[in-house]
């Protein structure tokens, strides 16, 4: 399965990695993110529906970073990667805004 990161998914990854970086734990996290992606192309409907029905989360690891992708034909969509611990209507805005 293709992996695709939209424009949005793919600046929170940086923004995220950027953030985490100047601690030492960018590369970890992007290590994690390589994993999760690794599962989701072989699983992809592994992870629960989030919000809309189409759209669903992987959390990262033991992060408290998730992806919100879907699934379009032998395709994997990635919308957002976002801090779970924001509000849920918040994280429902952002992935609404980018569909």
């Amino acid at each position: 399965m293709e992996v695709i990161f939209l424009s949005g998914a793919d600046a929170d990854l940086d923004e995220i990695y950027a953030r985490l970086e100047e601690s030492g734990g960018g590369e970890k996290f992007l290590r994690s993110t390589d994993h999760k992606l690794e599962l989701l192309r072989t699983f992809p409907e592994m992870a629960a529906r989030s919000q809309a029905a189409k759209i669903r989360k992987a959390r990262i690891g033991r992060t408290p970073f998730g992806l919100f992708y879907a699934i379009e034909g032998r395709r994997l969509m990635v919308i957002a990667v976002q801090d779970l611990r924001q509000d849920p209507l918040t994280l429902a805005r952002i992935i609404r805004s980018r569909l």
